[in-house]
C-alpha cells in the first residue's frame, strides 16, 4: 500500500468519528499545577468523559466498557490494553477570564463561608473524536454520554461549585443514537473499586426569576453566588434539628460530610453549577451521586434536597432573585426497569 492509499484509510474524526462545536455555560476551569486554571489541561477533560461514560455503560450492565475503550495498564492477571478512540480539544475559541477572587456565603451558624476562585476560560471550543478498534455499541454508548454529560453534567474541574456547564452552540445536529428501550439488559453492574452507576444519581434544575422591585445583573459574581447560595442550603439540610438526640445529631454530621464533603476525609458528592440565562430566564444545574449504601437512606436525602429549595431565597435576598418553583429531579433509581428509556430521555433523543 503506497502512501496516498494509507491516508485514504485513516480514521478521521469528520469522516468516521464526532465533531462537536461547543460553548461554555459557565467558565471551564482544569486546574493544573498551583490550580491556577492558566491553561485547557486536555487530560482533564478526557478524565471527565471516561467517569462519565463508565457510569453509563454500568448502568447497562456493560463492565468490560472501560478497559475496551479506554484502556488500561495491564496487571498480573490482564493484558494492558490501548485506548481505542482519540480525542482532540480546539481551544482557539476561548478567551481567559478573571472570576471573583471571594464569594462569601452565610453560614447556618454564622458568619460565613469562603469559596476561592482565580481564573477560567470562556468561549467556545470543539471536540473531536477519532475511531480507532472501538465497537459499534461501545460508540453508540459514547455519543450517548457526550449527549448526556452536555445536558446535564459538567467537564473539567471545581465542577462542585459552579464551574464547566457547556452547550452545542446554535444550529448542532442531534449526533446521540438512542439505544432500543425494549432492548433485555443484564443487571446494572458495580466497578472493582465499588463505583457506582447512573442508577445512584440525580439529576436536576432549578430556575430563578427576578426578585419584584428589583434589576439584577447575572455576572459571574452574582452566577457563583446563585450556585453557592443553593449549595450551601442543600448541606444545611443535613444538619439535625437543635433538639435531636447526640446520636442523631452524629448520624446526620456523617452523612452530610459523606455527601457535601469533608476537607481530608470526603469529596463532594453533590455538583451545583453556576447560574446561566436561558432563553426563559436563569437557572442551575445539579448532578448527586448518591453514596449511601441503603435505600432509605438515599431516600431521605433526596427528600432533604427536594424540600431545600424553600429555604434558598433566605441566602440571595441580596442578589435580586428568587427561586421559580421546585428543583426538577431526575432520580435514576426510579428507572431500573427501563433503564435504555431513561437515559434516551437523558440524551434528549
Amino acid at each position: 500500500m503506497n502512501a496516498p492509499e494509507m491516508l485514504a484509510c485513516l480514521r478521521t474524526p469528520q469522516a468516521d468519528g464526532l465533531v462537536l462545536q461547543l460553548k461554555t455555560l459557565t467558565p471551564l476551569y482544569t486546574g493544573g499545577i498551583g490550580q491556577l486554571g492558566d491553561q485547557i489541561h486536555p487530560s482533564n477533560l478526557l478524565g471527565g468523559i471516561r467517569q462519565m461514560s463508565c457510569l453509563v455503560a454500568r448502568t447497562l450492565g456493560d463492565g468490560d466498557f472501560e478497559g475496551a475503550v479506554w484502556g488500561n495498564a495491564g496487571t498480573g492477571k490482564t493484558k494492558a490494553e490501548a485506548k481505542q478512540v482519540a480525542l482532540r480539544w480546539e481551544t482557539t475559541g476561548l478567551a481567559a477570564v478573571t472570576l471573583p477572587e471571594i464569594v462569601r456565603v452565610p453560614k447556618a451558624g454564622g458568619g460565613d463561608s469562603r469559596w476561592y476562585f482565580n481564573s477560567a476560560f470562556e468561549g467556545q471550543l470543539g471536540l473531536q473524536i477519532s475511531r480507532r478498534g472501538i465497537s459499534d455499541a461501545h460508540w453508540q454508548l459514547l455519543t450517548l454520554t457526550l449527549a448526556i454529560q452536555i445536558r446535564h453534567g459538567s467537564f473539567g474541574a471545581k465542577d462542585q461549585f459552579g464551574l464547566g456547564v457547556l452547550a452545542l452552540t446554535e444550529g448542532a445536529r442531534p449526533f446521540a443514537v438512542p439505544l432500543d428501550p425494549d432492548v433485555v439488559l443484564p443487571d446494572a453492574v458495580k466497578g472493582e473499586s465499588g463505583e457506582l452507576n447512573l442508577l445512584r444519581h440525580a439529576f436536576g434544575r432549578l430556575r430563578f426569576r427576578v426578585a419584584p422591585g428589583q434589576r439584577p445583573i447575572l455576572n459571574r459574581s452574582s452566577a457563583l453566588n446563585l450556585a453557592l447560595a443553593t449549595r450551601a442550603t442543600l448541606r444545611n439540610a443535613l444538619r439535625a434539628k437543635p433538639d435531636a438526640s447526640g446520636t442523631e445529631q452524629a448520624r446526620l454530621t456523617a452523612l452530610r460530610h459523606q455527601m457535601l464533603g469533608k476537607l481530608n476525609q470526603f469529596g463532594s458528592a453533590v455538583n451545583v453549577s453556576a447560574a446561566y440565562a436561558t432563553e426563559d430566564g436563569v437557572e442551575l444545574r445539579l448532578a448527586v451521586a448518591l453514596k449511601p449504601d441503603t435505600a432509605a437512606v438515599r431516600g431521605e436525602v433526596m427528600n432533604a434536597f427536594a424540600a431545600a429549595a424553600g429555604h434558598i431565597d433566605t441566602m440571595i435576598e441580596g442578589i435580586g432573585y428568587r427561586v421559580d418553583g421546585r428543583i426538577d429531579w431526575e432520580f435514576g433509581g426510579k428507572h431500573l426497569s427501563k433503564r435504555a428509556a431513561w437515559l434516551n430521555k437523558l440524551a434528549g433523543v
